[in-house]
């Protein structure tokens, strides 16, 4: 957070703009600000534009946001209404320019001399960049009386806090270090890595109780010899070649397979970095990572941080994951023990332990008052102030609960999820309100962001914020009713507070318009293929706009020229503009109009556009709102279509609507009503949806944008800006018709930090950041938008003799007859919600029955003793499997072990948590785990280890040898992840961009405008619908290769340290041609997913670039091998591929 300038109002920010754009780059114009305010490197880092760069950056950290033509005109608008409102105020001075909003480019005019003093003093301002703000919030005094509340909201009782006795052992807190600066680039010889690994070894050697990690042996043999190579492109590009440094210098991007020592790597690295006093942040794929790589590197003496999210549920999120794994640990699942970093997980508040009046019900340990101890100045005459005001908590130097978050002022190395990054430092630990990522990027030498693929697609999911409005149990309007409606039902009706009373009316009209959309949806539905009027709504992504646009829109833009284009969405403009503000006034203005009433849109400008005087305007206007109110006061639905349609006759007798005959038209325009009035009385409610967690009604905000302004202040606006509407689907299940409903808004473009943290604050005079290292196993695969880092890839790490492994390795499509129609094969994927709980048994059944279950000899007959994996879709999906074994073969069920969210609480070690997988390694009581293709996160590996395995052949390697996919992978029908994808694909691409010097600043906002429109163009395309495969036309090898990076992950658990690995398609729907004929007839790429991955792998390895030929044939030789020969399917080329 950012100290905006005393004399900043936000009223005219729109003035600030103007003084950045007349002095830095001569303009008399705001054409070209609303891309130069996006943020994106390849427009402000232009020679061109560059002069803009820091004052674009102070202005968007000040929180103007003017990046579409509409949001900067409205911004225009909302300065002239306060000049207006202000003119006759004493002392009120003419802000220097006067701006024309109507007029082409929006140019603007100086009303004062080009010396004046006040745009100098704005233009210095910006361009000296915005310091930080401090929160001034002081330590309480331990020694005095002090209090804190024991909840939120105005329930809350004082409890006061005794701490004179301990005062003079409480420490001062250490505090964080935001003027280190990072140390520039770093060369690590791999010869020093091998000193550190036998370092190790005798660290191990020396605690004879420890299992060993033999660390040496990773990376040579026992001759010596390297058995992993770190390979770089040669300076002629002519391929790779092996390399004995590691430079980390700016954005350095490494892969490797699983198995070839990505891991160990950077173990040894982290402790070579601390050894000599580097700044390190290593952001890992889950905490499970987390607190292993924490104990590893303790047990070898790098002391490491733990950066963790802070909020409530993310505190109690991480103590259950931590809790079970210590229950993983032995028979007694946890009883009296413990792990490595259980201490920095602690949930309770240590002033609990000094109330006066002891009271464990009350006192707020989740939500503890770290920053909100109340207590009365001193005064500088004496005595005491007569009111008491906030403190931080005087505990927080010593306290448990704050203890990872204190260590990591005195550690070098961080580690932490990526997300975490999004969290405000602790008030005690720094003098200013800052975001570790900004910390990260003012102070750090080196950023790791290990599984960086994954790391991505988790920053684009979070540029999606997606709630259920209606129609889900996990519905906003449900929540509404349980934490809102029914308790005030059931008696608790207490509450007395306006803010309550307001937002429970508001609730209250929510839930009515709710159901008002949801019954014209349904009977619009119940009239039939070929008679509904909404069915071009349906499952699409809806604005009030669009809906608008279809009723009184003209039909083809595309046809028109240039300016009657811009006449067009200017008239357009103006009816949506004056549509929005009659409903805004009908639902929250709830009195009679007068003239003093601050119209929300210009009469005349919209009677000009729309060929109407201003009080034939205002005349609609009183009209139409009148109606609105009427219907939304009415009960009675007779009386209330009555008010409709009188709304209807006035708003059509203003503006014409297009000729879509007249029962659609009604139909459009009852549509147009719902819409709106749904949206913004959603949008009501969410600001207030905070002051209710203050009072107790909410445990947390229904509803959260994804990253925090802090972070989208940092980042690029998304290419398609910031999209919000909703979204309705329909589905049947047993015979019934039911209707969900959701919000979503796009917002920022979250992965481009991944690109830019080296550089993130060069436009705030920070000119250099950190050093980052990108890794992954699978993060250079040019098709997958989601997963692809299209950077170098600077460095390979090949393992030696790993070719052996996988030309053993066998991938077959054996879908199974359906033993209600064995001419048909069973197909999971694209089959009725009601038939999948069948066909998953028959599944379970062709693997499980029989003398000797097919299940049990495939542990035999490919590499004795591994075991085997079924991949699923989902949790239910697990269980459903595990019911199923136990109901046909009990004997065999408690050897199946079934990754679930929640442990059933009736289970006998048959059932583990994503957190307890790894340890499974270590037991000889399993022959088949089933799990969620996602459910396993990043760096998370099943080898063979302990006790069980030891001095065995098996031991360490590869638990998992054969890979069952008994459905094919495929988004949920509320999955936004390859739209998100897709939109931060052509983000990133666009802020990576490099325009030619030459070019002016017109022609890169131009450019900007293309890509935007053909980003839009692309995302309304997805979002007309849910992804569907057969929809997705040359869409589909994206989607496909998004998909394909999860199914090689998943194979590569079983490739892990050189071992083979054979992957079994069971799903019909893996290849539809090859189900249908039993592999008479060839599938094409898109009637098979397996034949699209060959192809997209072939084309790959056979890239013209020798390096980015070589970087693939090493990443994906293991995998196009067994795809180009799978058997049971004919491919359509009739190639043989080695």
């Amino acid at each position: 957070m950012r100290e905006k300038p005393a004399e900043y109002r936000k009223a005219v920010a729109v003035q600030w703009l103007c003084a950045a754009a007349d002095r830095l780059l001569g303009a008399t114009s705001l054409a070209d600000m609303p891309a130069l305010m996006t943020g994106y490197g390849s427009i402000l880092d232009h020679p061109n534009s560059s002069a803009f760069a820091r004052a674009a950056f102070s202005l968007r950290q000040m929180g103007m946001v003017v990046s579409s033509d509409a949001s900067l005109r409205q911004a225009v608008y909302d300065m002239q209404q306060w000049e207006a409102e202000s003119a006759e105020d004493d002392g009120f001075i003419e802000p220097p320019y006067e701006v024309d909003p109507e007029s082409p480019g929006i140019p603007f005019y100086r009303r004062v001399p080009d010396n004046d003093p006040s745009i100098d003093a704005m233009v210095a301002a910006l361009v000296g960049g915005l310091p930080l703000a401090e929160h001034g919030r002081a330590i309480a005094d331990p020694s005095r009386a002090m209090h804190i509340l024991s909840e939120r909201g105005s329930h809350a009782r004082a409890v006061k806090v005794d701490l004179e006795d301990v005062a003079d052992l409480l420490p001062e807190p250490p505090q964080h270090d935001v003027n280190r600066r990072p140390r520039g680039p770093i060369d690590i010889p791999l010869s020093e890595l091998r000193a550190i690994a036998a370092e190790f070894d005798r660290i191990d050697s020396a605690n004879p109780g420890m299992p060993g990690g033999e660390w040496l042996k990773r990376l040579e043999d026992d001759l010596g010899n390297q058995k992993v190579h770190l390979l770089a492109p040669k300076s002629d590009g002519s391929g790779l070649e092996p390399v004995q440094v590691l430079r980390l210098d700016g954005l350095k991007h490494m892969i490797g397979l699983p198995g070839t020592g990505k891991t160990t790597l950077i173990k040894l690295v982290l402790a070579w970095l601390d050894s000599r006093e580097y700044k390190v942040v290593v952001l890992v794929p889950s905490i499970e990572n987390a607190f292993n790589t924490l104990a590893d590197l303790d047990r070898y003496g790098v002391k490491a941080g733990l950066l963790m999210g802070q909020s409530p549920d993310t505190r109690l999120r991480h103590a259950a994951k931590l809790s079970e794994r210590i229950a993983s640990i032995d028979e007694a699942r946890g009883f009296g023990r413990s792990v490595f970093g259980a201490d920095l997980m602690g949930l309770n508040c240590a002033l609990g332990g000094f109330e006066e009046e002891s009271d464990e019900d009350v006192f707020p340990h989740l939500e503890p008052p770290c920053n909100a101890v109340w207590q009365k100045r001193e005064l500088k005459k004496g005595g005491e102030s007569e009111k008491a005001t906030q403190h931080l908590c005087p505990v927080g130097g010593w306290c448990g609960r704050l203890k990872a978050t204190r260590e990591l002022t005195r550690r070098r190395i961080w580690l932490g999820h990526v997300l975490s990054l999004d969290t405000r430092l602790p008030l005690h630990f720094v003098e200013d309100h800052i975001r570790y990522i900004e910390s990260v990027a003012m102070t750090s030498d080196v950023v790791i962001v290990d599984e960086v693929d994954g790391v991505q697609a988790v920053l684009d999911r979070k540029a999606v914020s997606v709630v259920d409005i209606t129609g889900s149990g996990s519905s906003y309007e449900l929540k509404l009713i349980e934490d809102l409606m029914m308790p005030a039902a059931q008696g608790r009706n207490d509450a007395v507070a306006a803010s309550i009373t307001d937002y429970s009316n508001r609730a209250n009209n929510f839930v009515a318009l709710n159901r008002a959309l949801v019954v014209q949806l349904q009977a619009d539905r119940r009239r039939g293929k070929g008679n509904t009027h909404l069915d071009a709504y349906d499952d699409a992504f809806i604005t009030g706009n669009r809906v608008a646009g279809d009723l009184f829109g003209k039909p083809d833009l595309s046809k028109m020229n240039p300016l009657e284009r811009a006449e067009e969405e200017q008239r357009f403009h103006a009816v949506s503009t004056f549509w929005d503000a009659c409903v805004r006034e009908a639902l929250f203005r709830r009195t009679v109009i007068d003239d003093d009433t601050v119209r929300e849109y210009d009469p005349v400008k919209t009677g000009e556009a729309i060929g109407r005087s201003p009080a034939e305007v205002d005349e609609a206007f009183r009209a139409i709102v009148e109606h609105l109110r009427d219907w939304l006061a009415e009960p009675s639905p007779t009386i209330k279509e009555t008010h409709l349609s009188a709304t209807r006759e006035a708003m059509f007798a203003l503006i014409e609507p297009r000729d879509l005959g007249p029962e659609k038209t009604t139909e459009l325009f009852r549509f147009l009503v719902h819409v709106t009035t749904v949206v913004m009385q959603f949008l009501a409610i969410v600001p207030a949806q905070h002051a209710m967690v203050a009072e107790g009604i909410h445990t947390s905000p229904l509803f959260q944008q994804g990253i925090s302004e802090d972070f989208a202040r940092l980042v690029p606006e998304a290419l398609i800006g910031r999209l919000s509407g909703i979204r309705f689907r329909f589905q049947t299940d047993a015979g019934r018709t039911s209707l969900a409903v959701s919000y979503l808004t796009f917002r920022g473009t979250p992965r481009t930090l991944l690109y830019r943290l080296h550089e993130l604050l060069r436009h705030d005079g920070v000119e250099r950041g950190p050093n980052v290292l990108l890794t992954s196993a699978t993060s250079f695969l040019a098709e997958s938008p989601s997963f692809h880092i299209p950077v170098g890839p600077h460095y390979v790490l090949r393992r030696a003799g790993a070719e052996a492994a996988w030309r053993d390795s066998v991938f077959l499509f054996q879908p199974i007859p359906d033993p209600e129609d064995p001419r048909r094969k069973l197909r999971f994927s694209g089959a009725p919600l009601s038939q999948r709980g069948r066909i998953l048994e028959k599944m379970v059944e062709h693997f499980f029955m029989g003398d000797d279950p097919r299940v049990l000899a495939l542990t035999r007959d490919f590499d004795p003793g591994r075991k085997v994996a079924l991949v699923v879709n989902g949790y239910e999906q697990v269980k459903l499997v595990k019911r199923h074994v136990a109901r046909i073969r009990e004997g065999l069920a408690r050897r199946v072990i079934g990754v679930v969210d929640e442990i059933p609480a009736d289970h006998d070690g048959d059932y583990v948590t994503t957190a307890q997988v790894e340890s499974i390694g270590t037991r000889d009581d399993w022959d088949v785990i089933v799990f969620p293709m996602k459910a396993l996160a990043r760096g998370v590996n099943i080898v063979f280890g302990g006790e069980a395995h030891a001095g065995t052949p098996l031991f360490n390697k590869a638990a998992i040898s054969t890979v069952v996919f008994l459905t094919r992978p495929h988004p949920a029908a509320e999955s936004y992840d390859f739209v998100a994808g897709l939109a931060g694909r052509d983000s990133m691409e666009f802020d990576l961009r490099e325009f030619p010097a030459g070019m002016g600043v017109r022609d890169i906002a131009q450019a900007w405008r293309r890509e935007r429109q053909s980003s839009l163009e692309r995302v309304r395309r997805l979002m007309r619908h849910s992804v569907q495969a057969s929809l997705l036309g040359d869409l589909l090898e994206p989607f496909v290769a998004d998909i394909m990076i999860d199914i090689l992950q998943t194979i590569g658990r079983a490739m892990r340290n050189g071992c083979k690995a054979r992957a079994i398609f069971v799903d019909g729907a893996w290849a539809n041609i090859a189900a249908a004929t039993g592999g008479a007839e060839a599938d094409k790429p898109q009637t098979s997913f397996i034949v699209m991955m060959r192809d997209i792998l072939r084309k790959r390895v056979s890239d013209p670039d020798p390096v980015i030929r070589e970087v693939y044939g090493a990443l994906y030789s293991p995998f196009y091998g067994p795809l180009s020969r799978v058997e049971g399917i004919r491919f359509y080329d009739a190639r043989q591929d080695d």
